[in-house]
């Protein structure tokens, strides 16, 4: 049976991935419909729904009428995105993308890492009402975002310091996808609901190891000046996961969980299946990934 997709309820509207998506969504002349705890300003051309996150009575009034649920949140707790998806399935809402964005979730350990706690347990519900016939899901595998951990120093490489803590030995090649090319390809899902039906999707901007994005960041900024390390990620996986179960938890805790996988070519590598032409994406080259860090670089300063 054929879906036509054009109402769509957006959670996280305001965040990183958020943002993107609803603009994204707003190009493409969907009827868009944030949820959101509070009063936050956001396009005219969107409308917006104060709900109580708390209550599936209240999410599943706010749902009502929607074909779509994107839920773009990346707090660490798990009941929301739970109750956001029974609610969406009381409500006959056809398509649920849950707040994934990030690494194969088919791939054998990676789902089993505590930081991946809220993707599994989003993943493990909507298949479960797939299987009910209550909606349909789909998955947005985009793995690391290149912009934001180039910015933000997730990556590694410090540009102002001329720093690279590399991730083991730094040759694992993996999924990188920009900000603007994840909503890009979350939005055009729902133009795809066939083709993406009860499935991950694997996008990418492009496929680097860390040495090869550092050799990139040299061409750019001089290849000389730069102190660079390299990290045992076994140890510091160990040494995180002992101090999530005691309660010593920071930022590291959870970013060494994922930088490991960056590390492990078993847990992150290049998608087999690639679905960037079905979602409009465009495969970046070399030029434009040292333009963006250029523009990074810049804006440090």
């Amino acid at each position: 049976m054929s879906h036509t997709i054009k109402n769509v309820a957006l959670v996280g509207g305001s965040g990183n991935v958020g943002t993107r998506v609803l603009s994204a969504l707003l190009d493409l002349k969907f009827n868009v419909t944030v949820l959101t705890r509070s009063p936050k300003p956001f396009p005219a051309a969107a409308r917006v729904k104060v709900v109580d996150f708390t209550s599936i009575q209240s999410l599943s009034a706010a749902l009502a009428g929607q074909d779509a649920v994107i839920d773009t949140t990346f707090s660490p707790d798990i009941e929301t995105p739970l109750r956001l998806i029974d609610a969406a399935a009381e409500s006959g809402v056809y398509r649920f993308i849950t707040s994934d964005f990030g690494l194969d979730p088919d791939l054998p350990g990676v789902h089993d890492l505590p930081v991946f706690g809220r993707k599994k347990a989003s993943y493990e519900a909507v298949k479960k009402h797939a299987a009910q016939n209550r909606l349909t899901y789909t998955l947005v595998a985009c793995g690391a975002f290149l912009d934001w951990s180039l910015a933000s120093g997730f990556s590694g490489l410090n540009f102002q310091g001329k720093k690279a803590s590399i991730f083991g030995d730094g040759d694992n090649v993996v999924p990188w996808t920009v900000l603007e090319d994840v909503g890009t390809a979350a939005a055009n899902v729902l133009l795809h609901p066939e083709e993406t039906v009860n499935r991950p999707v694997y996008v990418h901007s492009v496929f680097m190891s860390q040495n090869q994005v550092l050799g990139a960041t040299k061409e750019v900024l001089g290849g000389e000046g730069w102190e660079i390390s390299y990290n045992d990620m076994e140890s510091l996986l160990e040494t995180a996961l002992a101090d999530l179960k005691s309660g010593n938890i920071s930022a590291a805790t959870f970013e060494v969980q994922i930088q490991y996988c960056l590390a492990t070519r078993k847990l992150a590598h290049p998608w087999a299946r690639d679905d960037n032409s079905l979602l409009g994406l465009e495969e970046w080259d070399l030029e434009k990934v040292k333009t963006l860090i250029r523009t990074i670089a810049n804006q440090a300063v």
